[in-house]
Formats: C-alpha cells, sequence, structure tokens
C-alpha cells in the first residue's frame, strides 16, 4: 500500500453498536460505561488494516468536564482518569493485535467543533489545553493528532503546546464548502505557516467529501507535507448526532483512489464511517 491508513470513526461506531453519545461528552462516557466497546472498534479498525489508530479523547478534556457541571479540580481529575483509561485500552489493544500500529493521541477543540465562535480565545483557552496535552503526552502515544480545528489561531496554539513535547505533531481542520477552515480562515496560509513551526503533516477532517478534495489539492501544491484527510461519509444531524445518507464502502473505497492522485498519503474516513469502510479501501489498495 501507499498510502499510510488511519481508523475509522470511534463515535458512529459506537452509536451502532448501541451506545448513546450525549454533549458534551459523547464518545468519552463510554470509557466508564463499557471500556470494551472502546476497544473493540479500536480491534475492528486495527484487523481492517489501520496503520494508526486515535485514541477517543476526542472529549475527555478539563473542559469538557468542566462543561458537563463539574468544578476545577474535579473536571481535571475526571479528564487525566478517563484519558489515560482511553490511552491503555489503545495501547493494550494493539499489543494484544500483534501488529505494526502506531496511536495518535486525539485533540480536540476546545468547544464544540462546529460553533467556531463559541471558542473563548488563547488566552483563556491555554491553560485548559495544556492540562489535556500534559495528560496525552505518555509513552503510549506515537502521534499528536490536533483535529476538527475551526479556526487558525487555535490551531497555532495547539501546535506551540504539542511540537515542545517530542512527538510528531498532525493538523487537521475542519472546513466550510469552500474548502477553507470553518471559520473562515485561509486553510493555505495557515497550512504553510505551520509547516514552517514545524508540524509533520496537515490535512482535513470531518468535512463533506467536496470539500475535502478541494482542500487536499490545494494543500498539495502549497506544502511539501504529507497531507492527511479523513472526511464524513455521511450528513451528521448536529444536536442528535445521527447520521444520514451514509457513503457505501465500497464507494469509500473508490474514493480513496481518487483522494491519492490528488495528493493525500494518510487517509481514514469520520463521521458515518466503520470499519467496513477502511476494509473496503485496504482491500482495494492492496488489489491496485
Amino acid at each position: 500500500m501507499s498510502a499510510i491508513f488511519i481508523d475509522a470513526a470511534m463515535g458512529s461506531r459506537l452509536a451502532d453498536l448501541g451506545h448513546e453519545l450525549e454533549a458534551p461528552l459523547w464518545s468519552a462516557s463510554i470509557l466508564h460505561s463499557d471500556p470494551d466497546a472502546v476497544a473493540r472498534v479500536h480491534r475492528e479498525n486495527i484487523d481492517a488494516g489501520a496503520q494508526v489508530i486515535t485514541t477517543n479523547t476526542f472529549r475527555t478534556t478539563p473542559y469538557a468536564f468542566h462543561q458537563a457541571g463539574f468544578n476545577g479540580v474535579e473536571a481535571h481529575a475526571k479528564a487525566r482518569a478517563l484519558t489515560l483509561l482511553a490511552l491503555r485500552i489503545a495501547w493494550k489493544t494493539v499489543k494484544e493485535s500483534g501488529q505494526d500500529v502506531q496511536i495518535a493521541a486525539g485533540i480536540a477543540p476546545l468547544a464544540d467543533c462546529y460553533k467556531p465562535k463559541d471558542y473563548p480565545g488563547n488566552i483563556s483557552a491555554r491553560p485548559w489545553h495544556d492540562a489535556q496535552m500534559d495528560n496525552l503526552d505518555h509513552q503510549a502515544t506515537d502521534i499528536f493528532l490536533i483535529e476538527t480545528m475551526n479556526s487558525a489561531r487555535e490551531a497555532r496554539l495547539l501546535t506551540e503546546l504539542a511540537l515542545g513535547r517530542q512527538k510528531p505533531v498532525w493538523v487537521s481542520f475542519i472546513l466550510n464548502g469552500n474548502g477553507n477552515i470553518l471559520n473562515g480562515d485561509d486553510l493555505i496560509s495557515t497550512a504553510i505557516e505551520l509547516e514552517r513551526a514545524g508540524v509533520s503533516a496537515i490535512g482535513a477532517n470531518c468535512s463533506s467529501l467536496r470539500a475535502c478534495n478541494i482542500a487536499v489539492k490545494a494543500l498539495r501544491e502549497a506544502v511539501d507535507l504529507p497531507i492527511l484527510v479523513y472526511p464524513n461519509l455521511g450528513y451528521s444531524e448536529r444536536e442528535s448526532g445521527d447520521i444520514k445518507n451514509r457513503m457505501s464502502p465500497e464507494e469509500f473505497a473508490e474514493w480513496t483512489i481518487k483522494a491519492e492522485e490528488l495528493g493525500a498519503s494518510i487517509i481514514g474516513a469520520c463521521c458515518g464511517s466503520s470499519h467496513e469502510h477502511l476494509l473496503a479501501a485496504c482491500a482495494l489498495e492492496v488489489a491496485e
């Protein structure tokens, strides 16, 4: 295989398995109620061919627990406990698989990824992000994956915090319909800036196929970094989290070939995906 395949979505698969995911914790709550389900999703992705899996830490953050009603001390304690549990689950699953799989520490925006205006700014966000980065800076993780970034300024802050911790840093943005960052910031100038800062890969996720195609092509022409892409494979109803009009595994596999042709070299899938999409893509890549 020429492309590196990262895993399919955690939250979508947990919902498909019958778990109820609610804001602000979403899939983080399943670490407490059914950790075996999280391990199952990791193993499904590894067995399907994922060479990188992402920790279930998108909402195991102190800020998310603060939003859920816990005070500062409680929020930090709960965040650290569940983050470390997520890391242990990922590490144990990889070891038991016997496969050569890297673990990416998933790092999310502070606020709702679809609502960039809710971001309180870097001064307020820095201590929250710094605390979670400390939780994720663990021997079990190989990569910092700063994902679903909806503004350039938050991406810059997280990149600064991550680059000081001696692991490769990947940065991925959520896009608007024009292929720029969701809040309207310019993707290409931001990518060039982050390349100069020292990130190891850059790309897009949690966005439509069309927006991802536009972004991948533009990024490939602008930077020398590996291009990362993992789009949504259906329409997500933002309040309920339900996924509509999902792409089939066969359709996704065909799209991955196009993504490579456009310039992507690290490929996966976000909302609406499962290990079945990854399995089809990996099988087609081998056949090619």
